[in-house]
């Protein structure tokens, strides 16, 4: 394998980057409409329909070829390091989602520590992730620690299907983190020890009561793109309207008759597009990813 040479990447640089906990590529396809020359150039992903989805994207182009590592335990970053920009991971939400039991480090679907051991083993300039919002309640701050011991500055958000123009909520965690060699301290943080939290102190709206403790961390503060839109602006066709807009559906119908109204009835006991569900109940809104990567770059930027 050639070893690249490689440097803070431009709007139109190559981009290169390993996906970990991959799924169907949400992740990845973000980047993409994020920044123009990103490629991924390894996946791991041990679900086999999330891999198979992969290698179909693959197929007809939406994502460029690679590798699909089928065990992120028994994965190697070592033969990476220095031939990747960014460190993509939607590790597993269920030891830290607040639909769960929430026994985060005891859950044997906490993924995070290999994670983290891959980021020391690659060091990336770049790691991206994505989680539930639950996790800044359980779990976030071992992982900002861990981040920050290993020489990163962090910044995290959550971001919104509805914000880029989606007809549903689905709030997800995003964290970026950028490599700070220097050991400069980052702006407005803590002193990073362990328990503390490692955020930008910012009130956050009120969402829902059992969440007040996620509130209380503080959340990098939205920044406008450079551009004036791109990812963060709404694009009609995108998804489709709300529920009960009626007159939007309308809309749709006309511009695309072929269309049709579709009743669902109760469960009749047959799984039927289980994988597909399931992959898309876990999968990552590339809109929302895009406009979380934008955004959180330009903050961690600014910093300095």
């Amino acid at each position: 394998m050639p070893r690249v040479a490689l440097r803070s990447p431009g709007r139109h640089d190559v981009f290169h980057g390993l996906s970990l906990c991959a799924g169907v590529g949400g992740l990845d396809l973000g980047l993409h409409l994020a920044e123009p020359g990103y490629r991924t150039v390894c996946y791991v992903e041990r679900n086999s329909f999330a891999a198979a989805s992969l290698v179909a994207r693959m197929a007809d182009a939406s994502l460029a070829a690679a590798p699909v590592w089928d065990d992120l335990r028994s994965f190697n970053g070592r033969p990476w390091r220095g031939r990747i920009h960014i460190l993509s991971a939607g590790y597993p939400c269920q030891p830290f989602t607040l639909s769960g039991l929430r026994r985060g480090e005891d859950d044997p679907r906490h993924l995070w520590p290999d994670v983290a051991r891959i980021v020391g083993e690659i060091r990336p300039e770049w790691c991206f992730f994505e989680n539930v919002p639950g996790h800044l309640s359980l779990g976030f701050r071992d992982v900002a620690r861990d981040l920050q011991q290993l020489g990163y500055r962090v910044a995290a958000r959550v971001v919104s299907a509805a914000e880029v123009g989606g007809s549903h909520t689905r709030e997800r965690l995003f964290i970026l983190a950028h490599t700070d060699l220097q050991g400069q301290r980052q702006s407005g943080l803590c002193d990073a020890e362990p328990g503390r939290s490692c955020l930008q102190d910012r009130r956050e709206p009120d969402r829902q009561s059992d969440r007040a403790e996620e509130r209380s961390l503080g959340l990098v503060a939205p920044v406008v793109d450079s551009d004036g839109g791109g990812v963060g602006a709404w694009q009609p066709g995108l998804f489709p309207p709300l529920p009960g807009d009626f007159a939007e559906w309308g809309k749709a119908w006309q511009r695309c008759p072929e269309l049709f109204p579709c009743l669902h009835g109760l469960d009749d006991g047959v799984a039927s597009g289980l994988d597909r569900s399931a992959a898309a109940g876990n999968g990552v809104v590339p809109l929302a990813a895009a406009r979380a990567w934008r955004h959180l770059k330009a903050a961690l930027l600014a910093m300095g």
